[in-house]
């Protein structure tokens, strides 16, 4: 050591100081605060300045371990010594042990750590002014691999946040950036350290930080996910917390829920899950400003829904949070019509179409589940109907997308799901215009495709979908556009059978009295007076009904063609008689003893005057092999007396045909025949006895 040197410091003090001992350098350190202290009391602050300068140039940057130790403990010594007077030297004394902070020796970084924690305990808020390099020195101390270290770097950042507390100038803006710059780090010391820092700050009254949530959020969520528990329940208290001071003061919501949506779709249930909790929050507050992030909502809220085995929390806040925003819509409608609903209704049609790929808003990639729930599906066939009734021209525009998924859940197990999506079909398809027929008319060619490439959906369910759209559309319509569609249809078998299930509702369903009403008054007695709107609705079923021989005669006894039904019967003897064509008439006669046909029983006591009736019933019971329906059909026509041959019968009595009619029936007749042909070729090049049919139904009977 120099001579000059030897006039700042003696030279016992700079061998202490040197000293590998740290009892030794102790003893120095506790030297060196005598003399600044002595300096001071003689106001000797160049000579102090000197001390300082020596202590960093030739101790705490030396290439020696133990003079660096040495210069920690002499500089916190110093800052001891000059008490109130530190500030005047402080840009002196914090550089060099910031620097020892990145020390390769852990026993110089823990000095450090103790050094500065002396420094900051007498400087008090004049530390503020090296805050931000304090905070970035901490924030790599407290992940440091010496236990001893990061034990150091704790105890002087809890010096540091008192120190925060008690200043009324803390720079936010600065402790924003520097948090934000850190926020996303994985190491979980540094996530505790920032976390611990953001809590500290919210607690201060004198600190608003609601302005500078927006900036914060995104890291917070990403932190909530950690593994470590204690973090987690850190930041779950310091988001709790941000979320009182937003309901208190609000603050840019529309620029957090964006990262609340972004945060909605995490695997991590407890992210998902505070990240509904504000979004529910946020609708709470300010609903009709965020009205423009509804895709993004919905597109949080329904794959939530599928939780609903278990009942999640999650489940529950997402329920909420979707019922809330459908009441918030459909109390401002004007909302509603400024809308642009295109991402929505991808979102929507996506939720019911699994493994469906969409895109939202911000182009983000998404793909529906392998399995959706059936509180998914409702929920979204819900939001389809409710924009349907608000803003019909704008869903006009996505009736091609919406169609084809809405009919594919028709083949959903259950029947909720299946009724709802009647109900919002039917609602497509109520005819007010041109385009809403051709809407009704694309859904029953969409339900007959869909019934042809499931057998088991048209065997299982066709008489519960087309009962509960009768529920919703007028039978009569439902009725004959199908059969119009289906007379259309080259496959003679499927047509056939789908006729079958069709007769069958027809003669059963309560909910199609009003068309077997029709039909009655159509041919009662085979009178010339009913409308043309009545022949026209008998002509449409007719045309069609002919591909199953026994639901035709069914059809002309409802309609009280009995004088046509005598002669389909007896044109089926021209035709081989298969065993499904007399398992349909057996349920026929079961049907005839049924109230449905109870009209046609009383008209048997006039047998006199329906020579017809009985023909047609002769004719069936003819055909009949003789089982227990033959015996109960001869039982029911023996019980008013008629055991005479029909031709016995005074034909004066029949009520012939009109020539109108009679030429009408004959043509109908031929229809008849040529479909039975058809038949009969398709059975003789398919080899297959399985063809015109009967009630041959396992259906819903």
């Amino acid at each position: 050591m120099s001579g000059t040197d030897n006039t700042v410091l003696p030279v016992t003090v700079i061998r202490g100081l040197n000293d590998r001992v740290y009892d030794k350098r102790k003893m120095a350190a506790l030297e060196v605060e005598r003399i600044v202290r002595d300096l001071m009391s003689k106001s000797d602050t160049r000579q102090v300045k000197r001390v300082i300068e020596m202590l960093v140039n030739s101790f705490a940057l030396s290439q020696n371990s133990n003079a660096r130790k040495g210069g920690l403990i002499g500089l916190a010594a110093a800052a001891i010594a000059l008490g109130k007077d530190i500030g005047l030297f402080l840009s002196e004394l914090v550089p060099p042990v910031l620097k020892s902070f990145s020390d390769v020796d852990g026993r110089v970084r823990y000095f450090a750590c103790e050094s500065m924690y002396n420094i900051a305990k007498v400087a008090r808020g004049s530390m503020l002014l090296f805050y931000k390099e304090t905070f970035d020195g901490i924030s790599k101390l407290v992940c440091d691999p010496d236990t001893h270290v990061k034990n150091g770097a704790e105890l002087l950042d809890r010096l540091i946040k008192d120190i925060v507390t008690e200043s009324n100038h803390f720079d936010v803006d600065m402790f924003v950036t520097l948090v934000r710059d850190r926020i996303y780090s994985n190491n979980e010391y540094v996530r505790q350290y920032l976390v611990s820092w953001i809590q500290l700050l919210c607690s201060v009254p004198d600190i608003d930080l609601v302005p500078y949530f927006p900036l914060l959020l995104d890291g917070l969520f990403k932190i909530l996910s950690d593994p470590n528990q204690e973090i987690r329940t850190m930041t779950q208290q310091v988001l709790n917390d941000f979320l009182v001071e937003i309901g208190r003061k609000q603050g840019d919501l529309k620029t957090m829920i964006k990262v609340l949506l972004a945060h909605s779709s995490s695997s991590h249930m407890a992210t998902q899950l505070t990240a509904l909790v504000w979004i529910l929050r946020f609708l709470e507050l300010d609903g009709k400003n965020l009205t423009f992030c509804c895709a993004g909502i919905l597109n949080a809220v329904l794959p939530c829904l599928s939780d609903e085995n278990n009942k999640t929390e999650n489940f529950d806040t997402a329920m909420k949070t979707k019922q809330k925003l459908l009441v918030l819509l459909t109390e401002t409608p004007e909302t509603l019509q400024s809308m642009n609903i295109s991402d929505m209704m991808n979102v929507l049609v996506a939720h019911i179409q699994p493994n469906s790929v969409y895109t939202d808003a911000t182009g983000r990639e998404y793909k529906s589940p392998a399995m959706i729930s059936v509180t998914t599906k409702m929920a979204v066939l819900q939001w389809i109907l409710m924009l349907h009734t608000h803003v019909p021209v704008k869903i006009n525009v996505h009736y091609d997308t919406i169609f084809p998924a809405v009919i594919a859940t028709l083949s959903d197990v259950n029947d909720e799901v299946v009724l709802f999506s009647i109900k919002l079909l039917s609602s497509l398809c109520i005819q007010h215009n041109e385009r809403d027929q051709t809407n009704f008319e694309s859904f029953m060619e969409s339900l007959v495709t869909l019934f042809k490439e499931d057998e088991k959906l048209l065997e299982k369910r066709c008489s519960f979908i087309i009962q509960a759209l009768c529920q919703h559309i007028d039978c009569e319509k439902v009725f004959c556009t199908l059969a119009s569609i289906l007379g259309k249809k080259e496959e003679v078998g499927f047509t056939a059978l789908v006729v079958q299930y069709l007769n069958w509702i027809l003669l059963t369903s309560t909910s199609l009295l009003p068309l077997r009403q029709t039909l009655k008054k159509y041919g009662t007695r085979e009178k010339k007076s009913s409308s043309k709107a009545k022949a026209s609705v008998f002509n449409t079923l007719y045309n069609t009904w002919c591909y199953d021989a026994v639901s035709t005669i069914a059809l002309c006894m409802l309609s009280g063609c009995y004088h046509h039904a005598s002669d389909v019967i007896y044109a089926i003897s021209n035709f081989e008689i298969t065993e499904m064509t007399l398992s349909g008439l057996d349920k026929l006669v079961q049907l005839i003893e049924s109230p449905v046909f109870s009209f046609l029983r009383l008209e048997l006591v006039q047998a006199d005057c329906n020579p017809s009736l009985i023909r047609s019933l002769a004719g069936i019971l003819m055909l009949l092999p003789q089982s227990d329906v033959f015996h109960l059909l001869r039982n029911r026509l023996e019980c008013v007396g008629v055991v005479r041959s029909a031709e016995r019968l005074d034909k004066s009595r029949d009520t012939p045909d009109s020539s109108a009619r009679a030429q009408e029936h004959q043509k109908m007749l031929d229809h008849f025949n040529e479909i039975q042909r058809k038949h009969a070729k398709d059975l003789t090049s398919s080899g297959s006895g399985s063809g015109s049919t009967g009630e041959g139904t396992k259906s819903d009977s």
